[in-house]
């Protein structure tokens, strides 16, 4: 389960990620954040009690909160730094780390897995950098200011899925309704400080926030039930559907190395399949 639950969510959140950055391309990157997060929250006011809850625990409800806030932060610096550095630093570093973090944390408790479980889990991890890669092009930043942009980047995903795998499935998807919510506020709150217009939301924001609730209700899920690393490192694969969407819609090219890690990606997460 947690296997189809990864995967799911990493098809629906590349769908989500390829209409949000065609949004991007003709609104600011902070107001598509923003109705991103703001679709997904609203969804949430609907989907959250469909899915029904056991017990409502007030330390999942602040966990939830807690990894909203992680995520829309870690969004804004990757932004900012895809904005402004080169995308072949920013991109594949904040991959790496956003995925890694997580799988050093079960190695440090002592998660038990099959070694070829482990092997595969490291071959996606160096993976999903390959698929990330894009030409480098201006940049208004310096190589510090781009690594430091990375890492909080890739930090702040890693503890937002951390920060789910010690919620309780009691809760149901209440953690992820407040996620969407605290992401929203602060996003909006940073969006609103620079005085930057919202204007009318744009559709394929509400097309990729609506991806954002599904993807999170899954992956939540995956977390919840666990390993942690597990979950994580299929949840990250969602760049090879956003490659493969630019390509067919885009008319965008595969370099050789993003096309490596595609099929690496691709047969490593079929290894982590059989194997588990």
């Amino acid at each position: 389960m947690v296997i189809l639950l990864a995967l799911g969510s990493a098809m629906v959140i590349g769908f989500g990620d390829y209409w949000g950055g065609r949004a991007a391309a003709h609104r600011p990157a902070l107001v598509v954040a923003f109705y991103v997060q703001t679709t997904a929250a609203l969804s949430a006011v609907v989907l959250v009690p469909l899915l029904g809850w056991n017990s409502l625990h007030p330390g999942d409800l602040l966990l939830g909160a807690l990894a909203g806030t992680f995520y829309a932060a870690a969004s804004v610096a990757l932004f900012h730094g895809l904005a402004n550095g080169r995308m072949s630093i920013v991109a594949p570093i904040t991959a790496a780390v956003g995925v890694l973090l997580p799988v050093l944390l079960d190695i440090v408790v002592g998660v038990s897995l099959r070694p070829i479980t482990w092997a595969a889990m490291a071959l996606v991890i160096v993976a999903v950098p390959m698929v990330a890669l894009r030409p480098g092009g201006d940049h208004r930043l310096s190589l510090r200011a781009e690594l430091g942009l990375s890492l909080a980047a890739g930090a702040g995903y890693a503890t937002f899925f951390v920060l789910f795998g010690h919620t309780s499935s009691d809760s149901g998807q209440w953690p992820i309704g407040m996620s969407c919510l605290s992401g929203a506020l602060v996003v909006g709150a940073i969006a609103a400080a620079q005085r930057i217009p919202f204007g009318r939301p744009p559709r394929m924001a509400i097309a990729a926030g609506l991806c954002s609730i599904i993807a999170g209700a899954g992956i939540a899920r995956a977390l919840q039930i666990g390993p942690i690393s597990l979950a994580t490192v299929l949840g990250s694969l969602y760049p090879v559907v956003t490659a493969g969407l630019a390509v067919r819609f885009d008319g965008e090219r595969l370099r050789p190395i993003n096309a490596a890690g595609i099929v690496l990606a691709v047969g490593a997460a079929g290894v982590v399949a059989a194997s588990h």
